[in-house]
């Protein structure tokens, strides 16, 4: 009977675990899709295309929205008070991203079975708290 040499074991398990990890599970951690579901947000707000950018929100964000503003999404939307601005740095992990805009805003995505939805959008960031959001789930 043959031994397997313990680096080789390691080697096959490093091997398994990362094919695991990039497979992520049914997830698409790729930072681009979630950068392009943000700018997507963004120009269509800019085309004044309030259905656009509420494909791009969650359901549950959506949902929020609606309610707070006793509005359809697509008018809703333009009550936020969103401007466009440039991504500086988008960050996956997992199954959620946050993507910085360059004036220091955030927003949060989700990955959902229709790919990256916005959870969270015109975050700013708090001293030592919570960001405060404009709109949120």
């Amino acid at each position: 009977m043959r031994k397997i040499r313990p680096i080789r074991l390691w080697g096959v398990l490093a091997v398994a675990v990362l094919a695991g990890l990039a497979g992520g599970c049914g997830t698409d951690p790729s930072s681009a899709h979630a950068r392009r579901a943000v700018q997507t947000f963004y120009a269509a707000l800019e085309r004044h295309d309030g259905a656009g950018a509420c494909e791009e929100l969650s359901d549950d964000t959506r949902s929020s929205l609606e309610t707070s503003e006793k509005k359809p999404c697509d008018q809703a939307v333009f009550s936020l008070g969103l401007s466009p601005s440039s991504i500086a740095a988008v960050h996956v992990y997992v199954t959620s991203a946050e993507a910085t805009l360059t004036r220091g805003e955030a927003v949060f995505l989700d990955q959902t079975p229709q790919g990256w939805k916005i959870s969270a959008i015109g975050c700013k960031p708090q001293h030592e708290r919570p960001y405060d959001c404009e709109l949120q789930a």
